[in-house]
This record gives structure tokens, sequence and C-alpha cells, in this order.
């Protein structure tokens, strides 16, 4: 089965053309010359937020080249779309150009976006509209492709500069010390030797001196710590006035290298080690005679003698340099040559230095101190140990003691940011902290009484620590060694001081690594927040912070921690402060109302309620003098129900008046909103009713689809003969638009609006109407944008659905009747779309309608119309023939195989443009055969199961709406009835629209048994009160749709109960569109009425419909 015949897909070929076309001819002649100059680029093609777009770069002589683009969108209009049913929100198309020269500011259109208007126009002329989508492919880019593509070059770049250049020899740098015995230069030399490998492939070559020049050309990148050393010995220093850090750095970064030696003729190797330089007092034992005749008697002596703590070495045996790594970090070398070590010690005070020269010039070899000296050195050493470690040997120790030590938490600043944490124990006497529960048991501790041994109970120190790492969760952060971990992020450091701040009693003193304990200065409440108002141009600056013992905090970081889930903010250098509980539900509330844009916070006219009653009364607020008017207004406003306006000839039901008031309330206000009461409450009526109150103050504009602009004429003689009611389209319309005054009630198609869209906006309309309003609910369309060029006081929206298939809906609703109060696009959909469809937050869900409901009013039938006769939905199921089974199964299965294949090739936006196409071509062969086959000469199961419901009708004296999607499917349902001699009328999309009303009165008048109508055309704005049933030929994807044309019958003026057959193929995708249904009404009720939601189906989700739409 060949798809690219099918009627979509040539339908859309034709409308892409149409929509450039129109985009031509829309251009001004004057610019024809400047455009024919012009060079334009092959463009590229996309998808983006819903529209396909051209990309080009346009350029002239000489010229910079400019970015220009065409984006294809749907153009939203009212007027039936045939047999074409490219989605499941398909519509026309429109040519939506964009440039960023200075001319295209103003008129929208300049040179430019003609030059690419016709070369698009010249593209589509060369091809036939079935292969508008090779064309398009040719054109697309391909991000995933793309992607692969930049992949492959980083690793083929990656792999490339980490493959060892096997052309050359591999050779090493062999880094030699030195010891000169100059007084007046360095006393350490390093010398870089280039070592190559030996023949007989063991070991390296003698080696040969390295210049300075050549050294630091060298590639280090497989060898950094060597890159490291070069830079710092590359050019040595001479002068004897001179510290040579570097030299002394460069032996510090040398520790634990492989090739190291000393610079003599046999390039010994060295091992370069590091350790700490301890003075010690050795036992000794010594005989001593005794008194006259008395025998010897041996006594321990004390011998004191600098050490290395864990190496065996005696610096008598050394030769000794001591040096600066720089002006604070002292170093004594000592060089070992008979065992080939250098010992790098680096002392822990700078001054420290004195003391160990006078160690190293005595000579302890004659030295010994008896028990009283040496008692009085231990005594004492607390002094000398906090310059040189002091070791005591047990003699000297001090008793043993047991102690309980205190587990804390040691958090150290990470270079950019985060920190890391680790759990050690502290006792004011050790030396440093130490891991819980690891040895040593017992710690030799120096103490100004005296030295002491504390024993350590290392089984209930690890229990301890363990216990805070299973409460805080801390093996989530990433290890870093026993006991430690690290936060990565700042992010990630604040959330886990919250949690350490919120453990009470279980949290570990918390301590910096000079033993600051981190400061949390308190709750931050409302009362310590101070609020500024100001004016700004259609909005109010807000501006706040709060003081915490002199410290300022920004109102925007406070709302910045909440946004991102912190309790903690910074109020100083490693000091923070935690907000409140109660607090930070309201600044939650308060973010989601105020906007954020370019680094101030925006209140919109529409948010002014909930932003006082979200700062309330404990918050004090300086503000402007038109906020406290703003305020005193809305809580008058409040309390106000104004009357029926007396110009208003109609009985109002309890609910419309108080939709009446509901609306005369926001008009007062000067906001917009919703009217949103299902289908048939009378939105029109209540609408009329503030209309005439505004109506001495100018004139009215109101937007509505073409079938129902004459019933605004019709209700505005009806209801309010006061206001003077004229349809656009049969008025000399610039003369219409210049004259509207008081009273005047302007009635104008959405599609002439746009086509139009200037002379609207070229004047001020005292109050703008919506009727249908999710005619706007894309956006991007140009129907949507002609709208928001209308300049209107007071903007009101009428729908029954305003929301449908996903938030943006909403959000395109609110950004034209009440701009401000959702924020940007990006903001909407970062805050609220994103959470609430994609992760099904509730939280989000509520907070997104408590801020809209203010400016929604919406009733159902159920709750206010008790006196309506029933509604009685039956679904009836279509048996498919053996060969109707066939045709459908075999069209399923080969659109599973080709969207198969299209996945495979990554064109995912085609994908999706056949995806739907086989949809539509499975719901017509689930109608029809002969929709899809017009060799068809069969009947069908739905057609058969229609004549036999019809039948039952008439002998009941029932009369009947009868709905389709397809304009071909009505047209086999008219051959049907003629052939059977049965009554009807007609209207489509086709349909004019005086004709329309026509037919519709002669049906209320009792003109045909049956009234078919295409859905699209006739689903809303039409009062058919005759019928008593209502029948759907075949399920639309939207419940909300089918509602709108059921409720064509089921209004107020209608009598008898209402039954609603939908007739269904059984086996087929009808069924999988009938369980979307449910989904639908849960996106509505979510944000509206506050239950559960459904976001926008994907293609693979589509794909799977067909996937499931197996027969029994």
């Amino acid at each position: 089965m060949d798809l690219m015949s099918d009627d979509a897909i040539s339908a859309f070929g034709l409308l892409v053309s149409e929509a450039i076309e129109t985009l031509v001819d829309s251009h001004d002649g004057g610019l024809d010359k400047r455009a024919a100059m012009l060079t334009v680029e092959s463009p590229s093609f996309s998808k983006e937020n819903g529209q396909m777009l051209f990309s080009f770069k346009v350029s002239g002589n000489r010229q910079t080249p400019v970015v220009t683009s065409i984006g294809i969108v749907p153009q939203g209009a009212e007027e039936d779309d045939g047999d074409y049913d490219f989605s499941p929100l398909g519509t026309a198309l429109d040519a939506v150009p964009a440039c960023q020269c200075d001319g295209f500011e103003s008129d929208r259109r300049c040179a430019h976006t003609l030059a690419t208007a016709w070369w698009l126009q010249e593209q589509m002329a060369r091809r036939s509209v079935a292969d508008v989508f090779e064309f398009l492919g040719e054109l697309e880019v391909d991000n995933e492709a793309a992607g692969r593509e930049l992949v492959t070059e980083l690793m083929r770049i990656a792999k490339e500069s980490s493959v060892v250049d096997s052309a050359g020899e591999a050779t090493r740098i062999q880094w030699r010390i030195g010891l000169p015995q100059s007084r007046y230069y360095c006393p350490i030399s390093i010398t870089p030797y280039e070592q190559r490998p030996r023949k007989n492939g063991k070991g390296w070559t003698k080696g040969k001196e390295t210049r300075s020049y050549d050294l630091l050309r060298r590639d280090f990148s497989a060898d950094p710590i060597d890159g490291r050393v070069a830079a710092l010995v590359a050019k040595p220093s001479y002068s004897f006035e001179e510290d040579h850090f570097g030299e002394f750095r460069a032996l510090q970064t040398l520790i634990g290298h492989n090739s190291v030696a000393w610079d003599d003729g046999d390039a010994t190797e060295v091992a370069v080690l590091t350790a700490e330089l301890t003075l010690t007092l050795e036992p000794v034992e010594i005989e001593e005679d005794g008194d006259d005749d008395a025998p010897t008697e041996k006594k321990t002596k004390f011998r004191p003698k600098l050490a290395i703590s864990g190496i065996k070495i005696n610096p008598d045996d050394c030769q000794v340099v001591l040096g600066h790594a720089s002006p604070v970090d002292p170093i004594v070398v000592l060089a070992d040559q008979k065992y080939n070590r250098l010992v790098i010690c680096t002392l822990r005070d700078p001054r420290a230095t004195r003391l160990i020269q006078f160690l190293l010039r005595a000579d302890f070899s004659e030295t010994l101190l008896d028990e009283a000296d040496a008692a009085k050195f231990s005594v004492g050493s607390t002094v000398v140990d906090s310059l040189v470690r002091v070791e005591l040997p047990p003699q000297l120790a001090g008793p043993i003691v047991p102690v309980t030590a205190e587990l804390v938490m040691e958090l150290r600043p990470r270079p950019g940011a985060g920190l890391t944490l680790a759990l050690a124990m502290h006792e004011p006497r050790f030396r440093e902290l130490v891991s819980p529960g690891n040895p040593p048991g017992i710690v030799s501790c120096l103490t100004p009484e005296g030295p002491v041994r504390l024993e350590r109970d290392l089984p209930a120190e690890r229990l301890s620590a363990e216990a805070v790492v299973e409460h805080f969760e801390l093996n989530l952060l990433s290890g870093d060694g026993n006991f430690r971990w690290v936060a990565t992020s700042d992010e990630a450091a604040l959330d886990l001081l919250a949690s350490l701040y919120q453990g009470g009693e279980l949290t570990p003193r918390l301590i910096w690594p000079e033993g600051e304990t981190i400061r949390v200065r308190g709750e931050i409440t409302p009362s310590a927040l101070r609020v500024q108002i100001d004016d700004r141009r259609d909005w109010f600056g807000l501006t706040g912070s709060v003081s915490l013992d002199g410290r300022d905090v920004p109102l925007a970081e406070l709302l910045a921690a909440v946004r991102d889930n912190r309790s903690l903010v910074q109020v100083g250098d490693r000091e923070f402060a935690k907000i409140s509980d109660a607090f930070r539900k309201r600044l939650q509330q308060l973010g989601d109302t105020v906007v954020a844009e370019r680094g101030s916070l925006k209140v919109a006219d529409a948010a002014v309620p909930a932003i006082q009653e979200l700062i309330g009364h404990d918050v004090p607020i300086e503000a402007t003098a038109r906020w406290h008017d703003s305020i005193r207004r809305l809580e008058a406003l409040a309390d106000w129900t104004p009357e029926k306006p007396t110009g208003l000839d109609a009985t109002l039901r309890d609910y419309q008046l108080e939709g009446y008031q509901w609306l005369a309330r926001l008009a007062s206000w000067g906001v917009g909103g919703v009217l949103a009461d299902d289908m048939g409450l009378g939105k029109t009526v209540q609408t009329l009713g503030v209309l005439l109150d505004r109506g001495p103050g100018g004139p009215a504009l109101v937007v509505a689809p073409t079938s129902v602009g004459d019933n605004w004429v019709r209700e505005t003689e009806r209801f309010s003969p006061g206001l003077n009611a004229h349809l656009y389209r049969d008025s000399d319309r610039d003369k219409l638009i210049a004259a509207a005054g008081e009273n005047d009630l302007i009635i104008v198609s959405y599609q002439l609006l746009q086509r139009d869209a200037k002379r609207f906006a070229s004047r001020q309309w005292h109050t703008l109407v919506l009727d249908e309003a999710q005619f706007i609910k894309n956006s991007q369309t140009k129907t949507s944008q002609a709208v928001r060029m209308v300049e209107a006081d007071w903007r009101i929206g009428l729908s029954g659905t305003p929301l449908e298939n996903h938030l943006g809906e909403l959000w395109s609703l609110f950004r034209t009747l009440s701009p401000g109060l959702l924020g940007s696009w990006d903001r909407f959909r970062n805050r609220f779309a994103d959470p609430i469809e994609r992760h099904k937050d509730d939280e989000r869900r509520l907070s997104l309608s408590r801020l809209v409901r203010p400016f929604i009013l919406r009733r159902t039938k159920n709750t206010v119309l008790t006196e309506l006769p029933p509604r009685t939905e039956i679904t009836l199921q279509a048996e498919l023939s053996k060969a109707e089974r066939r045709m459908y199964e075999e069209a399923r299965v080969a659109a599973l195989a080709e969207l198969s294949g299209t996945g495979e090739d990554g064109q995912a936006g085609q994908q999706r443009i056949r995806t739907l196409a086989w949809l539509t071509r499975l719901r017509q062969l689930s109608c029809h055969p002969r929709l899809v086959d017009k060799s068809w000469k069969k009947s069908s199961a739905k057609l058969d199961l229609f004549t036999t419901l019809v039948d039952e009708l008439r002998d009941g004296d029932h009369r009947a709406l009868v709905f389709s999607q397809f304009v071909k499917h009505l047209g086999l349902i008219r051959e049907a009835l003629d052939e059977r001699g049965i009554t009807y009328q007609y209207l489509d999309g086709a349909t004019p629209a005086k004709e329309r009303q026509r037919r519709v009165d002669s049906f209320q008048n009792g003109e045909g048994d049956l009234f078919l109508i295409s859905l699209k055309a006739g689903g809303t704005g039409l009062n058919l009160t005759a019928a008593d049933y209502v029948i759907h030929l075949d399920p639309w994807w939207n419940p909300a749709v089918e509602d709108q044309a059921t409720d064509r019958a089921h209004r107020i003026g209608q009598e008898r109960p209402v039954t609603v057959y939908r007739l269904v193929a059984e086996g087929t995708i009808e069924e999988q569109i009938l369980e979307l249904h449910a989904d639908k009404r849960e996106l509505v009720a979510g944000v509206l009425d506050g239950t559960d939601h459904a976001a926008r189906m994907e293609t693979k989700e589509l794909i799977e419909l067909i996937r499931e739409g197996v027969s029994g």
C-alpha cells in the first residue's frame, strides 16, 4: 500500500503550497526589486514547538548574510477541512515569516522574507504534491544524526590524541639530583636527562642532558607530573640572593616518582619519600658504680634524638639541606646517599626553622637526661611539640586513661563548588582528628599538665558513626575514603546542611578545618521580611529583603531557595538561616505568582489579590498609591453583587446572574478571565449583561466562529436591544471600524480578524470578547497573533473547553486574556507544565489551580440545571464483515511495517506525519471501505448499523443529529438516505453562513428527520433542540469536541431526554480512541476541577494504538 498517494499526504503538500503562495501575495509590490537582487542559500528544515521551520541565510551584494525563517503552522481557522484529516489536531496551514533585519520589525514583511518565500514557491512548483516529503527530507536537519556525527568526531580526535607516536622511539625523562657544596647557589640541583630504551629491551640508556628549550617543547600529556617538574626547573636560578622556591617545590612534586637518580657518574636511582621530623627521647640503660663497695647499678637515661616518623633513617648519616617551597613553607631535605633515599620533611610551623637548625647542629651522642630531667622535659614538651613533633617512650608517655571521644563532622569547602565532609573523633587533647573505630586504640597526647595516653572505645565509635551515616543517607553522596564523602555542587551542599540542621540531637557537631563551627543564625519568619512595591508600566515591581542580625537577604534569593527545595539560605561567610516551614509554603506560592524577568520581580494586575493574600498582614509593605488604590478597589468589589442590567430583556437563572456578577467584577477590576460554563448554559446572555454595562464606554469587538456570528446578532437584538450589533462580513468594513462607538457591537469571525488584523489593531476597543476562545489555544498560530494585536481595555474569553489536550493551551489563553499572570512560556513550562504532565506532580497541579481559579468560572449542567432532561450515552458495536476485516488488517500490518522502517531511518518528523496519515486511513476503513478504496461496491457494517438505527428512530417519531469528521462519509450516508427517501438537512464547512442559518431554522421548524453535520463545521454555536437523538458516526480523539456537538441538542430549551449513540467498529482503532476519552476528561478536571490530568500523545504512543488495534 503506497502511503505517499494517500489523500492526507497530498492535501498536506497542497496546503503548504497554498500557505507559501498566500505569504508571497501578502508582500508589498515595492519589495519586488530589492528581493530580486538577493541571494538565498538552501535552507535547513526542522520541527520546533509545533511548527515546521525553514531557516535561511539571505545576502545581497557585499552585505552581511541575514537570518530569515518561514514557519508553517496550523491556521486555527473555523472552516471545515473537508476530507483532509492531517492529525488529531489538524487545521489549515499558514506561512509565518521572521527576519532579523530592521525593516521587518515595522511591517512584519521585508525583502528578505519575500525572497525566501519566492524560493520556496519555486521549489514547491517544481515538485508534485506527493513529492513534498522527499523534498522536506532533503532539507531536514536530523538532530540525532548530527549528534552521532559529533560523537564520532569527538571519539576520532580523542583516539588520535591518545595514540603514542609509533614512528618515534619512546623516551623518558630522568631527574637527577645533585648536592653542590656551593655557598652561593641553590643547595639542590635538578637536571633532566632524556633516556631511550636499550636495544635489548632491558632498561634504559644512560641518557643525555636536555636543554631547557627542548624540555619545555616536550609533550608531557602522558606524564603530567614530569610536566609540572619541568615548569619549575626549566630556568634554574643561580643567584645567591634568591630562595630557590622552584627547586624545592619540584622536590615535593617528585615524591614517589619512579625515575629519579643521583647526578653522578653512575646515575644511581633514588627513592624520594616524605615524612615528618620528630624529636624523641631514646631510653638508654647505663651501669653506674655504687657508693664504696656497692655493686654497679643499671639506670635508665634518655638521649635526645632527631628521627623520621615511619622511616628507619639516621639524620646524622645524611646530608641535610634546609630550604623553602614558599615564604611560609620551610622544608628539610635529608639526602641518604648510603641507601639512596631522599626524604622531604615539611615543617608544621615556619617558626620551627630555627629550632631545627639548632637540633641539626647539636651533637647528642654524649648527651643524656636522667629521669628527673626527662620528666621535666616531658611535662613541658607541649611547647616544643607545637613546632616539631615530640614522641615520648612508654616510660615517659604518662598514664593510660579511658576516654569517650566526640563524634564530629568536618566540613571543608571544595574549590569551585560543593564541599567535602568527614566523620571524625575529636578530643581536645588529640593532636588531630582520628577516624571513627580505626586504630590506634591508644593515643599519646601532650598536655600542659604532662603527657597522657588516651584509650579509645573503637567499637562504640564505629557504631555511632554508622548510625549518623544511615540517618542522613551520607552514602548517597560520592565516597572519598573511610567515613569521607563529597557533595559535588553548592545545591547538594546546601541540601546536606539543611538536613543536618534539622537533625536535632542526631546531628554531630559541625566544624570547619579551622575549628570554627558553622553558624545557622536562626529561623526566617514572615515578620523578618520587608516588601517594597513600586509602579512599572503595565505591572507592579516587587522587591524585598529579610534582615537577620544586620545582614540582608534579598527576597529573590529566598524565592530561588524555595524553588530549588532548599530550606537554608546563605546570609554570610559560612553562615546560614533556615526558612520556617509555614513561611516556606507562602514563599512557594508567591514564587508561582510573581514573574522573574531580567533580575526583577513583576506582579501583573491580575495577581494583585493573590500577592496581597500571600504577603498577609504580618509582613510590612511599602507600596505606591496605585497599589493601595487597587487593594481598596478589590476589597469593595469582593462584596459587590450588581443587579441585572435594566436593558437586559431576559430572565436570568440564579447561576446566570452569578455569572454576570462575576464578569462585572472582573470588568471593574480590569483583568481578563474565562467564562468556562458547559455548552448550552447561556454564556452569551451572561456576557450581553456586562456588555450593556460597558456599552457607554466605547465599542466592543466580539470574535466568534463564522457559524455563530448570526446567533450573536439575534441574541443581541432579542436580549439587549440597547446594543447595536453589526456583522463585519456584511458591512462597509473600513467605515464600520472607524465609526464604531458607544453601545456598538462589532462581530467578526476568527478568519476575517486574522486577514484584517492591521485594520482591527488600528484603534482602541473598550471590550474584546473571544467566543469559543479555544480557537487561540495554540499561541503560535496566526489567529492567536492577530488577536493579541487587538488593543482592548478589557478582555474576556468564552469557552466550554478552555483546556482540551495539554497545559500549553491554558497558557496561550491567559497570554491573551490576562498577560503576565502565567509569565513566559519557559517559566510556565518549567514551573507547571512539565512537572504536572510529565512527573504527575500534584503539588504543582494544585498550585496552578489555585493561581487561575479566580479567573475561570466553570459550571456544569449537572450542577446547575437540575431541570434539564437527562442525557443517556450508548455505544453500539459494528462487527466488520470478513472482507472488511481482511482489508483493515492488511492496512494495519502494512502500517506497522512501514512505520518501523521509517523509525530506523531516523526521520522522526516524517514518521509522525506518516503515523497520523495511517491512523486516518485505519479510521476511514473502520467506517466504510469505500472511503479508501473507490472500487468497493458493497455496503459496510457501520452503514448497515446506522440505517437500522434510523429506521427505529423514525418509527418512534424521533429526530436526530448525525455527526462525522469525514465529509466523504457523510456523502455515503446521504446516498443511503436518498435511496430510502428519508428527508434530512445537511451542513459542512463549504456551506455559506447565511445558508447555514436557513437550514438550522428549517430543521428547528420540522423540516427533515435527520441533520447531517460535519463535526468541525457544526460542532459549535448551533441551537438544534428539535432533535432528541445524537449519532456520532466515528469517534473523535478529544471527547470535548464530541460533547460540544452533542450539546447542540442537549441545552437550555430542550424538553425531552437526549440519547447519544456512538457507532464504533469492533476490534479497530476506534476502540482505542474511546479509551483515550477518559484521559482527556481528566486533563480538564485536573486544573479546572482539581483532579488528575493527561498529556499530549507522542508518536510512539500513536504507533502503539495501531499495534494494539487487533480484532477480538
